[in-house]
């Protein structure tokens, strides 16, 4: 079957072989939900808070008399602490508990939403929305390392899209209730109600078990194969921070996944941050009907990742290269019914385009992060997870809103264009642009995925089977 890993590849000599895998999804109730419904609800959490703040963006301006490119540096704010601490955290969740790590993110980010709330000056909003990119720095890592280690790459494809789907969930409550404690309360409570739930639900992490790094690859080979097990060990090196780095960027297709979560998350996060400024100034929307189409637009989207999952899945048998390539294709399809979207100035007709490509695109990248799972060696699993991460906020949640506002800001001064449509020509040109080019990146890291994640699997059962010396992970061909 094209794109299916060859198994007698994946033991070293002397060990018994395994049985060719078969293709029948197994049940993700086997594994167990608990662990998926508590990083979900984390991730919603802090999405959450995201939507607050995009909801309220128009109304902090105003409120400190600021302009549109000084209001963009909230999300740029964040982004000052997560791309300082990112890499490095994620090194330390691959040394040490994830979970521990999650739970002290989970209560400095619930604490810095409460001192964001009382903030008097934007100096003082900026510091602490600064200190909230602490506790979202370690989110991907430590989630996304966890669930690889707690479920195999069977059902991979719905864990990793139900977690996924947490951010649209996010930003619908987030424009449900955070739109109306703005509209009623102000945009400083908003900030409240989200902080409380993540301090809690945060604390009751503190239940989560700590897994073995590679425990669901070595389950599923031990499963396979009983007398496998008689010959895996568990490795004692630990590696240090470069080592670990350098060879995340030496397989090709984590390298291009890097590059085009870059692209993607500049288009994605800079337009979420914007989205509701553009309707209420372009087409006079209220607060309440800006937050209701914000709330659409991540409606679509949680459909489309809850049917992600079992659709990636279902096609995983014909390759990773294949899930790559279909990822490619959706980016395509956001660029073009976006573009169109955004240019019809016609609110309904826009949304129906923003809202159906939105949706389709959710459905065909959800491969993606379990395309980045299979091709990270599960020892480093977090802080690929960081760099992927990582990329996506420097380039999305802290310098597309910059940007993006920076060209609105542009448009009105230069050439004489009004609010509503400055915004809207910078988010055009910013969607046709860079998403084109995360198309192709995209594509980039799909004619090499099978080919890494063979690797990858063949040196970690190298690795931990005795006898054998430790190969250097997913080294180029």
């Amino acid at each position: 079957m094209p794109g299916a890993e060859s198994t007698e590849s994946l033991v070293p000599a002397g060990a018994p072989p395994l049985p060719e895998q078969g293709t029948i999804t197994p049940s993700l109730r086997q594994y167990g939900l608990r662990p998926l419904a508590i990083l979900f609800v984390l991730n919603a959490i802090d999405e959450f808070d995201r939507a607050v703040l995009a909801v309220a963006l128009d109304d902090i301006r105003a409120d400190f008399g600021v302009s549109d490119a000084v209001v963009g540096l909230l999300p740029l704010a964040v982004i000052s602490i997560t791309g300082l601490l990112a890499l490095p955290l994620g090194n330390l969740a691959d040394r040490w508990s994830r979970r521990n790590i999650l739970v002290i993110a989970a209560v400095i980010w619930g604490s810095a939403g409460l001192f964001a709330s009382a903030s008097r000056s934007f100096m003082q909003l900026f510091l602490t929305r600064a200190l909230l990119g602490f506790g979202q720095g370690t989110i991907g890592p430590t989630h996304l390392s966890l669930l690889s280690d707690y479920y195999p790459v069977g059902v991979r494809g719905r864990v990793m899209n139900i977690w996924r789907s947490a951010n649209p969930f996010g930003q619908i409550i987030g424009a449900i209730v955070g739109g109306a404690i703005i509209a009623t309360a102000g945009w400083r409570w908003a900030f409240v109600a989200v902080s409380i739930p993540g301090l809690l639900v945060g604390l009751f992490a503190l239940t989560l078990r700590e897994p073995k790094r590679g425990e669901a690859e070595l389950a599923t080979a031990v499963d396979a194969n009983p007398l496998l097990a008689e010959f895996l060990r568990e490795p004692e090196k630990k590696w240090g921070f470069f080592e670990s780095l350098s060879t995340i960027f030496r397989i090709r297709t984590l390298r291009y996944l890097i590059f085009s979560n870059a692209a993607i998350g500049f288009v994605l996060i800079g337009i979420v941050y914007w989205f509701p400024a553009l309707f209420e100034r372009k087409y006079d929307f209220s607060t309440e009907q800006a937050a209701g189409a914000f709330g659409g637009l991540a409606l679509s989207a949680f459909v489309g990742q809850l049917l992600a999952g079992p659709f990636v899945d279902a096609r995983r048998p014909r390759g990773f290269g294949y899930l790559t390539r279909m990822g490619a294709a959706a980016v395509v399809l956001l660029t073009v019914t976006w573009v169109i979207g955004f240019a019809i100035p016609i609110p309904a007709i826009s949304l129906l385009l923003i809202f159906g490509g939105a949706f389709l695109a959710s459905i065909g990248s959800g491969g993606f992060i379990p395309v980045v799972a299979a091709c990270s060696p599960p020892r480093i699993r977090s802080q690929s997870f960081a760099a992927f991460g990582l990329s996506l906020a420097v380039f999305g949640a802290a310098a597309a809103p910059v940007v993006i506002g920076g060209m609105s800001e542009l448009f009105q001064q230069q050439f004489d264009v009004n609010e509503g449509d400055s915004l809207r020509y910078a988010i055009i040109i910013a969607t046709a642009t860079v998403s084109s080019l995360g198309a192709w990146f995209v594509y980039q890291a799909s004619r090499s995925a099978d080919v890494d994640v063979q690797r990858v699997l063949s040196d970690f059962i190298a690795e931990h089977t005795r006898g054998e010396d430790a190969t250097s992970a997913a080294s180029p061909p």
